[in-house]
Formats: structure tokens, C-alpha cells, sequence
């Protein structure tokens, strides 16, 4: 059976696979270095309709999160999280874009973060 939890969970364990803390779902506090996988816009597109049920699309970000130190620094920090993350990530996952590093304020911690567009084809079943 997959569900989008076990979508959700394939793609984490291949962030700790890579050597990175891994969340399944947005927290209210990230301790850095870390990837938080959130869903992206749109989340769910159904591609292809049959008999045998829906095969679908399922849109990820994985926003990589380092500490805020020092540009030079800390850029060069997420750069590295972002190629070996993106290496690590399971066989048929799509990889698109990676969007322009921001500094983003997660709860008492100023962080440097870049979001990485991941894709993920299913066949989902309810649980």
C-alpha cells in the first residue's frame, strides 16, 4: 500500500541517507542542518485515470536549512546539502528547480534556506 506518509517517508530516509536530519512535515522550530519536506503547489496531480485506479503526481519542496552564520560560510554549507541530497534522492524521483537561498526566521533561529522541487509518481491508496 502506498499512502503519501510512506511518499513522504521514502524521500526522508534518503536524507538521512545522505547524512542530513530529515522532517516529515513543517515544525516550529528547525535545528540546522536539516531538510523539512512540505508539499508543494500544485501538491497532487492525477496522470493517468484506468480501471485499476488513479496514478498520481506527487509535488514536494525540500527546503535544505543551514545556520545563518556568514554568507560565504554558510552558502557553501547549503550548496554541498543541496548536491548531495539531490544525488541521494530515491530512483524516479523528479528533480526540478532549486530556488534562490533566502534568509528566513524559524522560531529563535535565523536560517539560510533554499527550497529543492521534487516530483514523485504513485499509484496511492487510502489507508
Amino acid at each position: 500500500m502506498t499512502t503519501l506518509a510512506t511518499v513522504r517517508q521514502d524521500l526522508a530516509t534518503a536524507i538521512a541517507g545522505a547524512g542530513y536530519k530529515a522532517h516529515e512535515a513543517p515544525l516550529a522550530t528547525v535545528v540546522p542542518p536539516a531538510v523539512v519536506i512540505v508539499p508543494d503547489d500544485p501538491y497532487l496531480e492525477a496522470t493517468t485515470l484506468a480501471s485499476g485506479g488513479i496514478s498520481w503526481q506527487a509535488n514536494y519542496q525540500l527546503i535544505v536549512a543551514v545556520t545563518y552564520l556568514d554568507n560565504r560560510g554558510s552558502l557553501d554549507q547549503l550548496e554541498q546539502i543541496v548536491v548531495k541530497v539531490a544525488a541521494n534522492l530515491p530512483i524516479g524521483t523528479g528533480l526540478g528547480p532549486v530556488e534562490q537561498p533566502t534568509v528566513e526566521e524559524v522560531g529563535p533561529s535565523s536560517l539560510l534556506t533554499a527550497r529543492m522541487n521534487v516530483t514523485v509518481r504513485a499509484n496511492l491508496t487510502a489507508p
